[in-house]
């Protein structure tokens, strides 16, 4: 897993847009980093026809955030093994 771009950005809910390689065949655009209102980083796919273009598993969902969050937070441990 890596994260090939991130992009943040100001006044909203949304902390960045990233761009992610999922493993060797696998990229996705524009997925958006967001705080909840409980406080935990959540990634969300963006929408298509007025529905999210793809959904993930809790597990590869939390390990997704994470990774935009080092991305986010500097870059130093963005890649993690797929």
């Amino acid at each position: 897993m890596k994260i090939l771009e991130i992009r943040p950005t100001a006044g909203s809910k949304t902390l960045a847009y990233f761009d992610i390689e999922l493993g060797e065949h696998l990229r996705i655009y524009n997925l958006m980093l967001r705080r909840g209102l409980d406080g935990k980083l959540r990634t969300l796919a963006p929408n298509a026809c007025g529905k999210h273009s793809a959904t993930f598993h809790p597990i590869l969902a939390e390990q997704i955030s994470q990774a935009a969050a080092a991305a986010f937070n500097g870059g130093r441990a963005a890649n993690v093994p797929s």
